[in-house]
């Protein structure tokens, strides 16, 4: 069993922020069950985390959240972005004095479990922005010590984990409706005014006098822009952001839900080009062969302001260098994992922006030159990449600001 501590706020820049952790383990194919109970949640919070939780539902089996509403901590809003999830998902309340107030994410496959204890509630700023302190518990199906803990866990809130407690209500427009109409529950706009109820301070390099006191300006952590933000509705000044439904044309007919993408358009630059995809790039394999679902990030020949890039270092310490990368393997000091939003468009035809991992582990490279950094493709482009053959095409990677683009043409 392997325990690390998880800090995030304290500095201007939070690698182990809490929803890296949820964004990078629901892209994860491994796990088939997330629990999540927090004891507040925001609409920001559950919005950003939507296009994840649509990822995941393609492969996790089971997909639970449970979230208090005391002390005004719960908007109707948020509400009914869990609502939209379409996962099976509950309230607790009671009439009693003491609140509810847990914040554990679970996360169970076959083979390892992996349990966030803290903290940090189901908000934006709970998620990357608050100085929030937790613990990440990781263990092996077959590790009898973590498997008495996470037995504990689920023997002492067992109620809630088999989803029986009377103070659990499911999550529906009437019940939502019902606890507002009662004065339960508050609007977004009402929950923002009562914790964003502190005064601002004007901090002077003058020395205070008696009945001043200095208070100094401290550098703050900052959401990732690939934590989405829910578009303003029209009228209010914001950029209008619509998300993009793809309908792929397979036998059980699923839809794939992408990440809001603006209409704001900016000027795209070429960081990396591979011409004549290989069969396997292209995962565009023989029946019965499973692909690799990864594209390794090789150098393809490829130069950069006119000079051949060290794919060796290239895309890990440049070209992705600002995403919040993590060490997540218990059994590797070396191997780091990221997530990052590509909008993709394959021959023509676009796919909206999909969420896909990238990792990087200097061990890949050998005397063969293998490359240290890969891109995941992720079980949704997988399915879009089996049905198109792109064997033979080329891939072109492009950069606009911070944003991505992968365009096969």
């Amino acid at each position: 069993m392997k325990i690390s501590f998880l800090g995030q706020g304290f500095e201007s820049s939070s690698t182990d922020a809490i929803g890296n952790y949820l964004i990078h383990y629901l892209n994860q194919q491994e796990f088939h069950s997330f629990t999540g109970i927090s004891a507040f949640a925001s609409e920001a919070g559950i919005y950003g985390l939507s296009a994840y939780i649509q990822t995941a539902k393609s492969y996790f089996q089971n997909l639970s959240l449970i979230v208090g509403i005391d002390q005004d901590g719960t908007s109707k809003e948020a509400l009914e972005e869990i609502l939209n999830l379409d996962i099976n998902s509950y309230i607790f309340y009671q009439n009693e004095s003491p609140i509810f107030h847990p914040k554990i994410y679970l996360f169970e496959g076959n083979k390892e479990i992996k349990i966030i204890i803290g903290s940090s509630n189901l908000t934006g700023r709970g998620l990357f922005r608050n100085v929030e302190s937790s613990l990440l518990i990781e263990f092996e199906t077959n590790d009898k010590e973590g498997l008495v803990l996470l037995n504990s866990l689920k023997l002492y809130y067992h109620t809630l984990f088999d989803f029986s407690d009377p103070n659990l209500f499911k999550i529906s427009q009437f019940v939502i409706d019902d606890f507002k109409a009662k004065g339960i529950i508050p609007d977004e706009s009402d929950r923002k005014k009562f914790y964003s109820n502190k005064k601002s301070t004007t901090v002077s390099s003058s020395t205070p006098n008696s009945n001043n006191i200095l208070i100094p300006t401290r550098a703050t952590a900052t959401t990732p822009e690939y934590f989405s933000v829910k578009p303003k509705p029209r009228g209010t000044g914001g950029i209008v952001q619509q998300p993009i439904i793809v309908s792929i044309p397979v036998s059980s007919q699923q839809t794939i839900v992408t990440q809001p993408i603006t209409t704001q358009q900016l000027t795209r630059n070429l960081v990396w080009q591979k011409l004549s995809l290989s069969r396997s790039d292209a995962q565009f394999v023989p029946a019965g062969t499973n692909g690799t679902g990864n594209l390794k990030l090789s150098q393809s020949s490829y130069r950069h302001n006119g000079v051949l890039i060290n794919h060796n270092i290239y895309f890990r310490n440049q070209l992705f260098q600002n995403l919040s990368w993590a060490k997540t393997k218990s059994n590797s000091s070396s191997y780091e994992e990221t997530i990052c939003n590509f909008d993709i468009t394959i021959l023509g035809t676009s796919y909206g922006t999909q969420p896909i991992k990238l990792s990087y582990d200097p061990i890949r490279i050998s005397n063969q030159a293998n490359t240290p950094s890969w891109l995941h493709w992720g079980n949704n482009l997988m399915t879009i990449l089996q049905q198109i053959n792109v064997t033979g095409r080329t891939l072109n990677l492009y950069q606009s600001g911070a944003n991505f683009a992968i365009e096969i043409v």
